[in-house]
């Protein structure tokens, strides 16, 4: 590996990357208001790691990612790798036959994968030596693609479909069970920080559609609250969540459009955001909306109190996990992003991280970009 660092910009180049292949360096400038830094990971037509699940854990400093060995062919192994995210180097681990999803909870990597006998397996793996630890037999075909959080301590909850399992974290055993109700599939999982409900968002599949979020109390599996079937009416297919104290924010696709908002906790009522019409106007900063109403894709994460959210198109804001409302936002990347895989905040180093791709307009090629963020204090609690 080679690196050179010049003011307000990192350049990078990492041997052996995650597309297979020596990615070129590529600098990364630095806003003038919220400072960046970038690590090129991939480039190129197709790069795997844009196909890849991904999980940061910035405390650690790693980029987890279940990294398909083709991305030409839709049945090649998976391997799960550790990207050092000061450096960009990658350790490389377990190699599964077809992986659906990556969660980071209880201590443990969660792979949701195709078992052998035609049934779904929840394999955990060591965050450290990227082995599996254990495999937990689950129920359904092996095509169902389970979703995980965090449960009660020494556990984590696993869904699919209509089902919810609660999961010991040590020995696989199945500690609870809940079901949605009838009509429902779910899409999204999320513990809420305290650690004493469950947020589920799930499609709604007869007419009329749309999609609805759920609480359930983490430790009993007990329903708690569901949403107005009129709050996510316009979603395409479900919609991901993001749990913060006292309530969730909630984003779903419309089609080519998008829109976000925060629901209070117990009631599930509106606290902010989920605008009915979406106005490019709003943001002339980035002309594709805001973190309310956006295009193509947003993605958000909770940490040193604040809900960080981002768009694409390169938006990123702090926003009041209570009110829904932005405290500070700025346009970040370099190019125009076309996705945002993954953004964890860091309290202990007041910095944000995220996984971005940008395409060339010369060329293009895909530029897979790990950005180191530093938001304004302001936006700490």
């Amino acid at each position: 590996m080679r690196f050179r660092v010049i003011p307000g910009v990192l350049a990078v180049v990492i041997a052996g990357s995650a597309c297979g292949g020596p990615a070129a360096a590529a600098p990364v400038m630095a806003s003038a208001r919220w400072p960046e830094r970038g690590i090129v990971l991939a480039k190129g037509n197709d790069p795997a790691l844009a196909f890849a699940p991904q999980v940061l854990d910035p405390a650690a400093g790693v980029l987890y990612a279940l990294v398909p060995t083709s991305v030409a062919s839709p049945s090649a192994p998976y391997v799960l790798e550790a990207i050092d995210l000061r450096t960009g180097r990658v350790r490389r681990g377990e190699s599964y036959r077809q992986a659906f999803a990556l969660t980071l909870a209880s201590g443990s990597l969660w792979v949701s994968v195709a078992g052998p006998g035609g049934h779904p397996v929840l394999d955990a793996a060591s965050p450290r030596t990227l082995a599996t630890i254990r495999s937990v037999p689950l129920p359904g075909p092996s095509t169902m693609a389970w979703v995980v959080a965090a449960g009660p301590p020494g556990s984590v909850w696993a869904g699919a479909g209509r089902t919810l399992l609660r999961v010991s974290a040590g020995t696989g055993a199945v500690l609870t069970r809940a079901v949605l109700p009838s009509g429902l599939y779910l899409s999204a999982l999320a513990a809420g920080p305290g650690g004493e409900n469950l947020y589920a968002a799930a499609a709604r599949l007869p007419k009329p559609y749309g999609a609805v979020v759920l609480e359930y109390s983490a430790g009993t599996g007990r329903l708690l609250a569901q949403s107005d079937g009129a709050t996510l009416k316009w979603s395409a297919g479900g919609a991901w969540l993001t749990a913060v104290p006292g309530g969730v924010w909630v984003w779903f696709r419309t089609g080519m459009l998008g829109q976000s908002g925060l629901l209070s906790a117990r009631s599930l009522s509106v606290a902010g955001g989920f605008p009915t019409n979406f106005n490019p106007a709003d943001s002339p900063a980035t002309g594709v909306g805001t973190v309310y109403d956006w295009a193509m894709g947003s993605n958000s994460a909770y940490g040193g109190g604040a809900l960080w959210v981002t768009t694409t198109g390169g938006l990123l804001a702090c926003v009041s996990p209570v009110t829904g409302q932005v405290r500070a936002q700025e346009t970040v990347t370099s190019g125009q992003a076309l996705g945002v895989y993954a953004v964890a905040a860091d309290p202990a180093t007041h910095q944000v991280v995220a996984v971005t791709s940008t395409i060339s307009n010369t060329t293009g090629f895909t530029t897979v970009t790990l950005l180191t963020i530093t938001p304004p204090r302001d936006c700490w609690r």
